[in-house]
Order: C-alpha cells, then structure tokens, then sequence
C-alpha cells in the first residue's frame, strides 16, 4: 500500500454506448498537437492530414483490414498530455476482432478526477463523473489504418465550434472498448488524458524521482570472474541506456558491478550499453552505491560482517567508477525490500544519510498525513543518529514492476505518468515528491521509453535525482518539529548469513598471507578474491562453508613453506662469535617474517643483514625483520657467549607484526670458550692461592728456626742444661705445649 489511506468508492456506474466521445478513426482537425513521445523512434508522432475533419474517416485512403482473434486492444501511442488551448488526443489503438464486418469500436471520454481513490477505481473499471456526449460508434470494417500499424483515433480538445470542452487542467479517464449490437465485446482499454491549462505554469511541479535498475543475472567462474550477459538481456539493456541518453530525464540507476563488468567485456550490444550508461551520467543521471557482488545485505549484517559488507561496496564503488567513469557516493541507498533496524544503522555507520525505502518498512504516517498521498521527506531516528527517508510509492512501483512486462507495455507506462499528474493535482500549491522503484529485474524498453518521454518536459512533473528529490522537497513537519519515522521491525527475524563459521578464521590466516607476501600480491589478490566470493547471495551454506574452507586450507600451506632450520648443534669456539642459521622458502614471491631468538647464555649484536636487520630487545633475546627471497637464506648472526657447555638457543618465526607464530625452533649451541665470569673467577682463585702460599711459607720459615735440628742420643750439655731448653728424649718429640714452653724459656 501507498503511504496514504484513502476512501473506496463502492459500485460502477453503467456505461451506455450513448454516451460515448467518438471522433472517427485517422480524422484529425487543424491546430497545435498533442505533447509527449511515442514508445519508438518508429512509432514517431505524424501531424495529421489537412482538410481533415471532426467526426469523420480520412477520406481517400482505404479502410484497413481488421485481424481476426478473439477481441482485443491494446495502446500503441498517446501523448503524455495536451494543451493549453485547441489540441488533439491521438489513440494509437492496435484492434483484433472476432467478428470485423459487424464489430463497432466506441471511445468515451469522461469528466475530470478529484481524487488519487477515483483514479485507482477508474483502473479497475468503476469510473463516475458524466461521459462528453459527443458522436457514437464506428464500425470496425471502416477503420483506416495508420501506416506504422493500428488505427488511429483522433479526439480534438477545445477545437473552435467543436470538440471536447476542456479548460482546467484535469486528469480524464478514458474508455475504449469494442461492441456488437450493443453488447460490449472483450475488455476495455482504460487509459487517461491530462489536460494542462495556461495557468499551469505558476502550479509547483511535482518532483519524481525515478530508480530504475540496470542490472542483469550474471554468471560467476569459481575464481569469481563474471560471465557473459545473456544476449536478449544484453540486448534488452542496451535499449534502457540507449533511452536514458536519447529522452533528457534525470533518473536514479542502480546498477550492479558484476553486470557492468560482464558487458564492458562482451560484444558490440553489451559494450553499447556500458557506453550509454556512460553518456547517461556524465548527463546528470545519479548512480546508487551497489557492492562488487551480489550480496544479501541483511544477513551479512546479522553475522556481524560490517567491515565484509563496507569492503564489498567499497570494491563496487572501484569498478563502477573505472567502468562508466562516476564513482556513487555512499549517502543515499534505496531497497526496494523492507530494511531491518540493524541494516539501517550500519549502513549509517558507513556514511549513508539518504534511504528510500518500502512504506511497510517505516513507521506508521500520523492521520494528518494520510488524507492525500505521502510526497515528502522525514528524520529517520535510528540507533541514536539521524537521517532522511522516503518512502517509495508502492502502488506505482508495484505496477511498474508486475504489468510493464505484460503484452501493452505502453497502456501501463501512460497510466503510470497519468497517475503521477494525478498525484500532483492533489495538492498542487505545496512542494512535493515521490519515488518510484521498480522492483530488480529487467523493464519493457518500450515501457521504459514511453514513461521517460512522459516526463520529458511535463509541465505538472519534474523528474530529478533522488539527491536532488533530498535537497529539494521540504522535510515533513509534526507539530512544531519535523516528521520523525523510524524502521519498523521486520516481519520475520533476519537470519545469519550460513555457512560462515571458519571465515574469521580463514581470514585470519589470510591476513597474515597479506603481511608476509604483500596484500598485492598474486597469492593474497587470489584468495582474497575467493574468500569475498564466498559471501556472495549466489552460494548456499554448504557452498560457502566448503569455499572458506579450501581458502583457510590454502592460506595456512602458503605460510607453511617457510621453514626454520630442522634441530642441529652449533659449536662456537671463541666467546664472540657469528651464529649460522639457515632459513628455507619454497614460496614464490618475497617473504617479510620475522625471526626471534631467545638464549639465556647468549648476548646478541644489532647487525644488517642484506636480508633486513637483527635488534637486541634484552640481554638473552634478538628480533630480526627479514625478507627471504631465496629458497634458503643463511644468515650470519652475531653473539657472544656468557658461559661454555651446551645450551638450547629458542627459535619463533613470526609474521612481521609478531601477531601470528609461523614456526618455532630448538638450536642447541655448545661452547667451549671460557666466558668473561669464568676467567675472573679463575684470576681471583690464583691470587688467592699465590697470597695463601706466600703466608704458608712465611710462617713454615719461622717455625723452622725454633726447632734445632736432630743430633745424636747423648747427655744434654751444660749449657742446655742451664738455659732451661727442653729437649726431648731420644725417641720422642716435643709436642706443641712442649715447645711454646720452651721458647718462652728461651726468650727469658
């Protein structure tokens, strides 16, 4: 539903075949024609013949030859509008009858709609108001035929002495439908004509802002290249954006990367369109943000994957800009499907502040605002910040989307600008605006010309970007403040993106593929490509699992060819000396690692290597950022060993931020020279031994000189005797007490 609420009218009026406007098929009157384009350059507006005259056939030329099949109109041409003043209503009508000789073909033409709730009854059939009574049916076997195909009809407007009676600028509903005996035959063709009086000029213009997809389902290779469009859709494309260039109308494109990529590389159809698109914006025409891939936007903001999603349209934004030279913005952003509350606050996060989004995704409009059609801006409130919305015109979007594709593309392309006018007339003092969107998938390229020739140069419309629509149309207002709206919560919960358990693992490992061998290179561009693959809406659970698997898989081999020196024994034979490591690679391309040695006996150098540099972060630890280029990289470091034996020397090899462990290592490391400690300890113990040998001696010397050396066994002398001087029996010694005695006697 729309955003209004609006009265049903209940019951038809019957319609009489005496009341009917018939003004004879190919007769047309003098005076200004009637405006807007018809669907093709082919089917081209032609002035009517001179000396033709109301009411009656072409004279000279000969009746056309009505098919046979069962009874059927359909619209071929009409303007978008007529007037001011004397005009003509031209029907192009394309007639198939059961029974041309005795079928009759009858218009009615009737009065002037006041409100958008008659206008939708007048679709479905239930019009009111009293018809223009004017001339009755024409058979069918007298039709001529117009040269490009049909028949046409001819309604002169405020013609001088005759024709219908229009002043106002109004919206007419108009029946055309065939009869035999009076009794209606088929369906009728209900279309509209919109009169535009003088004074149309001072009405405001209401402001359309038109979103039109230009996309196409494309295939993707398992490295995520894009396949070729399909030919009709190609084809059917290339019309859309031969048409944005040929009618000068502002519009809205959402275009996908993936298709614009797919034709920028086919052939002469596709690469025509990417042309056109080209010329379209670089014209005016605004481009909406579209990711590289294909993706459900929702549910990779339910898995948490902001950061995947920002990243994705980042890339889109990339390619569109090298593709058709126009980079989006990322300010507005229009879904043709109800957005969930967290989608809205983290596409807000990333930098939108324009959404158009589906009614039924906002919430409800006070009654004041319900009476007419919705056609202004609101504040979205969301998670604490603030924004602009619009909601789009379901009823219009709706039709364009489920009948342009139907067999009178032309019939609901017209109704669709007539309705738009209709729109206007609602209140056309007041500055307005809508969106209307299409929902994904391809237009009829003959509706899409007949609803941009429509609003070429309309005087009661004005077709602008959705930017423009932002800028233009005043804010609604609630009392004193503007118009508050907020997301409704979804119908249904959103679901995770399945299958996405290892990705942050995967893109762990991924991420340290990128420090090693460059987020550029070769390998990193090629599983990045892969990973972000994965997240593509074209996979299932299974699918994606299974992809950011074989990805991790391949991101953890790639770090896995570089390998530190398998267990070995080093022997250094002075105390300074350079440690021999041997680094291996079996990767293509350079790798940037870094290598930490710990030893708690060995002191380390700053030193440059031609492969990087080695830096001492304490005394027993190193740090070496290196680029390994060869398959094996020797590297001589140099240490200097605080004590000899046999020790393990730790080895890490590292991402260069040190955030990830490629490999650990165990070198052990014998030293048989004498370390620094050693050494001191050594010189201490010999001068303590010189200084205990030198006292030692000294003290030997005089205990020597108190001891008489050994004589004879005999009679102690005289003067022995009489100095007191103990002398010990022959066979036994003086004991310690003995002598100390005897050297005090002695001394006395």
């Amino acid at each position: 539903m729309a955003d209004r609420r609006r009265p049903r009218l209940a019951g038809a009026r019957p319609l009489g075949a005496a009341a009917c406007v018939l003004f004879a098929l190919a007769a047309v009157l003098p005076g200004p024609r009637a405006h807007g384009a018809p669907v093709a350059a082919a089917l081209a507006k032609h002035d009517p013949g001179p000396g033709a005259q109301p009411g009656a056939l072409n004279g000279g030329r000969p009746a056309g030859r009505v098919p046979v099949g069962p009874d059927r109109l359909t619209l071929l041409s009409q303007p978008a509008w007529v007037g001011p003043g004397p005009s003509v209503f031209r029907l192009q009508i394309g007639v198939q009858a059961s029974d041309p000789a005795r079928e009759d073909i009858e218009v009615i033409v009737y009065g002037s709609l006041t409100t958008r709730s008659a206008f939708d009854a007048a679709l479905q059939g239930d019009i009111y108001g009293a018809p223009y009574d004017v001339t009755g049916p024409v058979p069918l076997k007298s039709l001529v035929p117009d040269p490009r195909g049909g028949f046409d009809i001819d309604l002169p407007v405020d013609q001088p002495g005759g024709g219908l009676p229009l002043t106002t600028t109004a919206v007419h509903p108009v029946q055309v439908f065939l009869e035999q005996g009076g009794v209606r035959m088929g369906q009728p063709l209900t279309t509209f004509l919109v009169y535009v009086d003088k004074y149309a000029k001072g009405l405001k213009r209401l402001q359309v802002g038109l979103v039109l997809p230009f996309s196409a389902p494309v295939p993707f290779s398992p490295s995520g290249v894009p396949g070729p469009v399909p030919a009709p859709a190609a084809a059917d494309l290339e019309g859309d954006a031969y048409d944005l260039v040929r009618w000068r109308v502002p519009v809205t494109l959402l275009a996908g990367a993936p298709t614009v990529q797919s034709l920028a590389s086919g052939g002469a159809a596709a690469a025509a369109a990417v042309a056109h698109l080209r010329a379209a914006l670089q014209a005016g025409d605004q481009l909406l943000p579209a990711p590289a891939l294909p993706l459900d936007v929702q549910a990779m903001v339910e898995s948490g994957l902001q950061a995947d999603l920002s990243a994705e349209l980042t890339a889109g934004a990339r390619e569109l800009g090298q593709l058709v030279g126009t980079v989006p913005a990322l300010t507005s952003w229009a879904s043709a499907r109800p957005l969930a509350p967290a989608t809205v606050a983290a596409l807000v996060a990333m930098g939108v502040r324009q959404f158009v989004l589906p009614p039924q995704g906002l919430s409800e409009l006070p009654a004041a605002d319900s009476k007419l059609t919705f056609a202004r801006p609101a504040v979205l409130s969301i998670a604490g910040k603030r924004a602009l919305v619009v909601g789009v015109d379901a009823e219009l979007s709706a039709r364009c989307s489920e009948r342009a594709a139907t067999v009178d593309p032309v019939l609901v392309a017209s109704q669709v600008v007539a309705e738009l006018a209709m729109v206007d007339l609602e209140s056309p003092s007041d500055q307005r605006g809508v969106v209307v969107q299409p929902y994904p998938g391809p237009l009829s390229p003959q509706f899409l010309a007949v609803l941009l020739s429509g609003l070429e140069g309309n005087p009661l419309l004005q077709p602008v970007p959705v930017a423009q629509l932002f800028a233009q149309v005043p804010v609604a207002t609630n009392g004193p403040g503007p118009l508050v709206r907020t997301v409704a919560a979804p119908s249904s919960a959103v679901q995770p993106l399945a299958g996405t358990e290892g990705l942050g693992d995967a893109q762990s490992v991924l991420s340290a593929d990128g420090q090693v061998y460059g987020a550029r290179s070769v390998l990193v561009r090629s599983l990045s490509q892969r990973l972000a693959l994965s997240l593509s809406s074209i996979y299932g659970g299974g699918q994606r699992a299974a992809l950011i698997g074989a990805v991790q898989r391949a991101a953890q081999a790639a770090l896995l060819e570089l390998r530190l020196p398998s267990e070995a024994s080093i022997t250094l034979t002075a105390r300074s000396a350079k440690l021999p490591l041997a680094l291996a690679s079996g990767a293509p391309s350079p790798a940037h690692v870094r290598l930490g040695l710990r030893s708690d006996l060995l002191s380390f150098v700053a030193t440059r290597f031609a492969e990087g540099s080695c830096r001492p972060v304490n005394p027993g630890a190193e740090l070496c950022d290196l680029v390994l280029s060869q398959p094996t990289t020797t590297l001589q470091v140099p240490v200097v060993a605080r004590a000899s034996g046999t020790f393990p020397l730790y080895l890490v090899l590292s991402t260069p931020d040190g955030a990830r462990v490629i490999a650990r290592g165990e070198v052990s490391v014998r030293s048989t020279a004498i370390s620094q400690v050693g050494l001191v300890l050594m010189v201490v113990a010999a001068l303590f031994l010189a200084v205990w040998w030198a006292r030692n001696a000294r003290h030997g010397r005089r205990a020597r000189r108190l001891v008489p050396r050994a004589t004879a066994p005999g009679p102690p002398d005289e003067a022995t005797a009489e100095s007191g001087t103990a002398v010990a029996a022959p066979g036994h010694e003086l004991g310690p007490r003995h002598r100390r005695t005897a050297y005090r006697r002695g001394a006395s």
